[in-house]
Formats: C-alpha cells, sequence, structure tokens
C-alpha cells in the first residue's frame, strides 16, 4: 500500500482530478450553450431514473407538472432557510420569480447532454475521495496536505448540492454564477496541493510578486462579469432574437467586462516583462502562456460579438478565462512558497 500511495501516484492522481474538473466546467459551458441545463428536470436521477428515457412514451402524461412541484416544494424550503439567514430578496425572487417555475419540455438530446454533464460530476466525485485517501500519506510532512484534501471533498459535496439547487431553481443566474466560482476554487485548492506536494521553489522579486497578486485578485471581478453576461445570452438563447443581434441587447455588464479585460492584458504584459529580467526559465514561459491566453481570450470575445455568438466560441472563450485564472494563481503560489 506504501509503494501505491507515493509521491509520484499522488501527484498524478491529483493531476488527474484537476485535469476532470477542467473538463467538467468546459463540459458544463456546452450545456449552457445547448440550452440543456435543464434536460433533467430532477436531481440526482434524470426523469426519476438513473438513466434518461430516449422517448417522451415513457414518461407520465403530467411529467411537467410532476416535476414543477417537486422543485416548488424544494424551492420553498430553500426560501425558508435563505430568509431565516437574512437573505429576504433571493428568497422572494425563488418563490415569486415566475421564471423559476417555467418547466421545459422533454428533449432527448438535451436530457442526455446534460447527462454525461452528471456522469462527469460523479468520476470527479470518486477522484476526489481518491486525492483525499492518498493525501492522508503526507499526514506526518505537513498537516496541510491531508486537511486540503478533506476540504477539497467536502467542497465536492457541497457543489453537488449546489448544482441541485441550480436545478430546481430553473438555472438562477446567481447560483449558476456561485457554481461557477466553486468549481474555481476547487480548482485552485488542486493547484495549491500540486505545488506544495512536489516543494516547488521560488524566484523572489518584490514587482513579480506585486503584480501577480494583483491581477490574481483582479481577475475574480472579471469573471463573475463574465458570468452575468453569460446570464444575459442564456435569455437570450430562449428568445425569438436572432443571434446575429444578440449584442444589442448586451447589459452594462458587457461593456465593463470588455474595458476591463485590458486592465488584465496590462497586468500579464508586465508579469511577462519582468520574468524576462530573472532568467528563470519556467517563469518566463509560464507568464509567456499566460500573456497568449488573455490575449486570445479577448479575440474570441471580439470574435463572438462580431460574428454572432458561434455556439463552439462560447465554451472555448470560458475554457481559456478557466486556463488563465488557473495559471494565475500557479504563478502566485511559486512567488510567495518558499522551498
Amino acid at each position: 500500500m506504501k509503494k501505491l500511495i507515493n509521491q509520484k501516484n499522488f501527484l498524478r492522481i491529483n493531476a488527474i482530478t484537476l485535469g476532470s474538473v477542467l473538463v467538467l466546467i468546459l463540459v458544463g459551458s456546452i450545456v449552457r450553450v445547448m440550452g440543456a441545463g435543464m434536460g433533467c428536470p430532477d436531481w440526482p436521477k434524470c426523469f426519476g431514473a438513473y438513466v434518461p428515457p430516449n422517448s417522451s412514451e415513457a414518461l407520465p402524461e403530467n411529467y411537467q407538472e410532476v416535476y414543477k412541484e417537486q422543485r416548488i416544494a424544494k424551492n420553498e424550503r430553500l426560501s425558508n432557510v435563505l430568509n431565516s439567514l437574512g437573505y429576504e430578496k433571493l428568497s422572494e425572487k425563488i418563490t415569486n420569480d415566475p421564471a423559476v417555475q417555467v418547466e421545459h419540455e422533454f428533449d432527448v438530446t438535451k436530457a442526455w447532454v446534460e447527462y454525461v454533464n452528471r456522469l462527469v460530476g460523479v468520476l470527479i466525485g470518486f477522484l476526489v475521495i481518491l486525492n483525499m485517501i492518498f493525501s492522508f500519506s503526507y499526514r506526518q510532512k505537513s498537516v496541510w496536505i491531508p486537511t486540503m484534501g478533506i476540504l477539497i471533498f467536502l467542497l465536492t459535496v457541497f457543489q453537488g448540492w449546489i448544482g441541485s439547487l441550480v436545478v430546481s431553481t430553473n438555472l438562477l443566474h446567481g447560483f449558476i454564477t456561485f457554481h461557477m466560482l466553486l468549481a474555481l476554487l476547487m480548482v485552485a485548492m488542486l493547484i495549491w496541493m500540486n505545488v506544495r506536494i512536489r516543494e516547488l521553489g521560488i524566484y523572489r522579486h518584490k514587482w513579480l510578486f506585486i503584480i501577480g497578486i494583483a491581477t490574481t485578485i483582479l481577475f475574480i471581478p472579471q469573471i463573475i462579469l463574465g458570468t452575468e453576461v453569460r446570464g444575459v445570452i442564456d435569455d437570450l438563447l430562449v428568445s425569438t432574437v436572432s443571434r446575429g443581434e444578440w449584442a444589442d441587447f448586451l447589459s452594462t455588464s458587457f461593456f465593463v467586462h470588455r474595458s476591463y479585460s485590458w486592465l488584465i492584458l496590462i497586468g500579464a504584459v508586465m508579469l511577462f516583462y519582468f520574468a524576462r529580467k530573472t532568467n528563470e526559465p519556467w517563469l518566463i514561459n509560464t507568464s509567456m502562456r499566460l500573456v497568449i491566453l488573455v490575449f486570445a481570450a479577448m479575440v474570441a470575445g471580439i470574435i463572438m460579438v462580431k460574428g454572432g455568438f458561434p455556439v463552439w466560441l462560447q465554451p472555448l472563450h470560458l475554457i481559456l478565462a478557466v486556463g488563465i485564472f488557473s495559471l494565475l494563481f500557479y504563478l502566485t503560489l511559486r512567488l510567495r512558497l518558499e522551498k
């Protein structure tokens, strides 16, 4: 058992888990682009079964009313909890917003797309458990490594519960944004474990550290703004407005999101500028990749708006953003952790 749980295997499990989370984020984006988020109206099952039905004939005649009543009952319980915690506006929105109570018709393609999304989530659950088990072999070396393994497991369970609320509230934007931020938190925690286990060294440079921290902090609001823009696009997706006219209906969040991206690009270029002076290959290469990713994400955003929001480009734009966050966080850790 000790031979099995060694640093090499632990890092392999950790890397696979991290990669799987990134894949899940990509799959989740595809689900949203296809409007398949409510392909399964219940959770964790899909239309009351562990495998989605292949035709509407397998469903009861009043299936929409049945699942609507189930969601309303769950939302009422959630609303009571939120109300007791002081979130009256959110509580009222969950219970009174007509959009939350709309029930979608069965679509076999959307059901299976959402089902695959959930299967990837289950796979990640098993990988997270393995990651936690392997982390205990490092308890004598550092108590923080197994502690992080436990926290990632608890976060995964919590994330699954939030996923059920996303379904019960009919893809309410606030829950989707929170769901996305939790996924990024999981990515950050897995990267932290990877860096800590490998005991990677740093290059001490005052300006690199300041710029890295500042750019990472600045990028969080950019992600939130992006999810707000994504919410507007989700509404347009179910409207009668053609994709070529979507740009005319974008909110203020889009214009702030677009302009804000220049701050991130400036931060990435400054990191690369100072990194070149260090003669540290890992730092130069990582910062160069960061500049490329930021520039690619900006170009993808421009093409989306000018090109009528092509379906394939929206998930790519998101995964580029996640890549930017991952590299920024990795750089920040390498700039402050000692060997």
